[in-house]
């Protein structure tokens, strides 16, 4: 009896690393995706593997003559492997060696944190790692760097005090580095910022992003909360050559001041940035968009004349110079006074969505000196059991932001809105979407 027990246990274990092998998001592996392990890595050794990673600063080389986002350093002693996981700890060491030099404008110190790159390159192909981000004001990124782009899987930020929903942030982004020449050079050229129904530093979850030559689809704990094609995406697509992985820590200033930042803010350990694993998967099989949930919401872009949206106050339906790329007609919310937007969906009872929408606000004024000034606006979901699900938004052009949630036991509907209530501030939004997360 024991020994088919055994027997049992060690099958069992088996089933499950074979299973492990596929990504999260297609255990079945109906992709037919090959692990590419030039540029995957389990963290089981008791080193650094650095036949397949550069740590940077090691022997003084820094990958892309990148030392770090000042004040922070990279520090080799800050990557450290153990118990089947990679470690990267930022640590309030103001006694360090710092280099001496400027980044951005700014000296290192106070912080070194650490980062790991790959040797090898890939193009194309799912990435996808277990990770748990560090609980404090630094980053903790999934990202890759090639000729010409960059594409972050996700920049976490742990804590934001100003900004509880940072925490809860899954952003990926394109960045263009085609050409010096260029206005767009080293910026984020485009972007998806979605709210997750949890804390990034929590708990460990697993993070997902399939890169085709024509899309990219990203995922959650294996679900898909969004895609993008090379269509949609247009002249920004600037993902197009062989990519190195980089996971790494950084101070990221628009989110907490770093010149503010004390070692209050860093306990005596750090704050630590847990890999569990990293994995690169590529196939040859014609990949397609399949699996992409059908929007519940019903004339998204208000380009139909019906009753199925309700719009009050100083809000209505338009056309115009400020039309997005989804229709010729907007709402727009005049300056001065209040006005709203709504939907009622029909949902099912224990089941996750995410919701999004497009929206501009044209009097922002951003400006490097002087005073910049911020318009805000508001959209989400309401009647939830709970509390309602809100976004909030400022940017002057248009611009995407989702959020996810799951309903309650007997939940059957919800309302979708879009609100100026707060600020009465004119405000344009488009294109409303809810999917089922599956």
């Amino acid at each position: 009896m024991r020994g088919k027990l055994l027997l049992s246990f060690f099958l069992v274990k088996a089933t499950m690393s074979l299973v492990a092998q596929n990504p999260f998001s297609d255990p079945e592996n109906k992709g037919e995706w090959v692990l590419n392990k030039s540029v995957s890595d389990e963290f089981e050794g008791a080193k650094i593997d650095r036949n397949k990673w550069y740590v940077q600063g090691e022997g003084g080389h820094y990958e892309n003559n990148f030392t770090g986002r000042a004040p922070s350093q990279f520090v080799p002693k800050n990557v450290s492997i153990a118990n089947g996981e990679v470690t990267i700890v930022s640590k309030w060491e103001p006694d360090f060696v710092f280099l001496d030099k400027l980044n951005n404008g700014r000296k290192y110190k106070n912080i070194t944190t650490g980062a790991l790159i790959t040797k090898s390159k890939f193009l194309y192909g799912y990435m996808e790692t277990r990770c748990k981000a560090a609980d404090g004001p630094m980053s903790s990124s999934f990202w890759t760097t090639g000729k010409g782009g960059e594409l972050d899987v996700f920049e976490h930020f742990g804590e934001n005090k100003n900004k509880p929903t940072s925490a809860k942030k899954y952003h990926t982004s394109f960045h263009d580095w085609r050409d010096k020449k260029l206005p767009t050079f080293g910026k984020r050229i485009w972007t998806n910022e979605h709210i997750l129904p949890f804390r990034v530093a929590d708990d460990y979850h697993v993070y997902g992003l399939e890169w085709n030559k024509n899309y990219v689809k990203i995922y959650i704990d294996g679900k898909l909360v969004r895609h993008a094609t090379k269509k949609d995406v247009g002249e920004k697509w600037v993902v197009y050559n062989e990519q190195k992985v980089w996971l790494d820590s950084e101070v990221f200033p628009w989110e907490a001041n770093p010149d503010k930042l004390t070692a209050e803010d860093f306990t005596e350990e750090g704050r630590k940035f847990k890999i569990d694993y990293v994995r690169i998967w590529q196939t040859n099989k014609d990949v397609t968009l399949d699996g992409i949930s059908q929007n519940k919401v019903i004339d998204p872009s208000f380009e139909k004349v019906d009753k199925l949206w309700t719009i009050t106050g100083n809000a209505k339906i338009v056309k115009g110079k400020n039309k997005s790329s989804f229709g010729k007609k907007y709402v727009e919310i005049a300056e001065g006074d209040e006005g709203e937007v709504t939907q009622t969906i029909k949902v099912k009872p224990n089941t996750s969505y995410s919701f999004s929408a497009w929206v501009k606000m044209p009097g922002t004024t951003i400006v490097k000196k002087g005073k910049s000034t911020y318009d805000n606006a508001w959209a989400g979901v309401k009647g939830l059991k709970g509390k309602d699900k809100v976004l909030k938004f400022f940017k002057n052009q248009w611009h995407r932001k989702s959020l996810q949630f799951t309903t309650k036991e007997g939940q059957t509907e919800v309302i979708l809105f879009f609100t100026n209530k707060w600020s009465k501030r004119r405000a344009l939004v488009d294109n409303f979407e809810l999917v089922e997360v599956k």
